[in-house]
């Protein structure tokens, strides 16, 4: 995931989690088996908020 550093301090906070959390779930899960649910858990975020950051995450 990529942030662009223009964005406001959370949105950059709310990635760095994201993409943490990610990588720790991709060390023990497989790709396919990974869940918004179980990311947004990991990230401790709302899923509602994964989703609105997915287009953040795409870029």
């Amino acid at each position: 995931m990529n942030s662009n550093g223009t964005e406001d301090l959370r949105v950059q906070k709310t990635i760095t989690v994201i993409d943490q959390a990610f990588e720790e779930l991709i060390l023990t899960t497989d790709y396919e088996k990974i869940t918004v649910a179980e990311l947004a858990r990991r990230a401790r975020i709302n899923k509602k908020t994964f989703h609105v950051m997915a287009g953040s995450l795409l870029r």
